[in-house]
């Protein structure tokens, strides 16, 4: 059941100026880690734009804790609630030191590039809830791999060390990674644990070293473990 990890074309940062217009682009919001750039259940008025940085939005579950829903990175488009007028459904929170240009919903519409650019950073956002949503059945050790996955592809660097080694300079913490995959603390530790004894991962917060063939593997034996 291996799959082939390919990794996915993301917008680089030196052509992020080029997709707002000068003339539609608003003065630029910065944010510092652990600083909300919006919250839940607030009015949407702009769309904005990630010039860099790392920032995860968070929703409350039924049970009472904060899920993180979704990660974004370079070149994704927040604040879609504005497009119609409504409400945020999400806390969108910076990870790292983050840069995002808020454009006018309306004028974002108007300009055809523009226009077409929030269509296409829609689909590929969509694609991602898709994939967590279709994981959310899985065992929690698959959830944890196929997590890592997603985001080597969304954030990975080539490894200078070693050949086929994804970096994933995330300053995620372990209760961060038990809240993207809905699982506790604890359990991460002991995953974390088991794909460094396996060879799926190296490293620890701020600089995580994945082997991508590796966590698929993992995730093999996750789910075979439960069949």
């Amino acid at each position: 059941m291996l799959h082939t990890f390919e990794t996915l074309p993301t917008p680089d940062r030196n052509d992020l100026p080029e997709i707002v217009p000068a003339g539609l682009a608003l003065p630029t919001r910065t944010l510092e880690p652990d600083q909300a750039l919006y919250e839940a259940d607030r009015d949407a008025s702009s769309l904005y734009v990630v010039d860099y940085g790392v920032l995860k939005a968070v929703v409350p579950t039924s049970l009472g804790r904060d899920r993180i829903a979704d990660l974004y990175g370079p070149g994704d488009v927040l604040g879609l609630a504005a497009l119609d007028g409504g409400r945020h459904a999400e806390t969108v929170i910076a990870v790292h030191e983050s840069s995002l240009t808020p454009i006018d919903p309306q004028q974002a519409m108007s300009d055809r590039k523009l226009r077409e650019y929030v269509m296409r950073a829609m689909a590929r956002q969509l694609r991602r809830s898709r994939e967590m949503i279709d994981e959310a059945e899985m065992p929690v050790g698959a959830r944890v791999t196929r997590a890592f996955l997603r985001l080597a592809r969304q954030f990975g660097q080539p490894s200078d060390e070693q050949d086929g080694m994804i970096k994933l300079p995330l300053a995620l913490t372990h209760e961060d990674l038990a809240d993207l995959t809905g699982s506790s603390r604890v359990t991460i530790t002991r995953i974390l644990g088991e794909l460094r004894n396996e060879g799926a991962l190296q490293g620890t917060r701020g600089v995580y070293v994945a082997h991508p063939q590796g966590l698929e593997r993992a995730t093999d034996d996750y789910v075979m473990q439960v069949l």
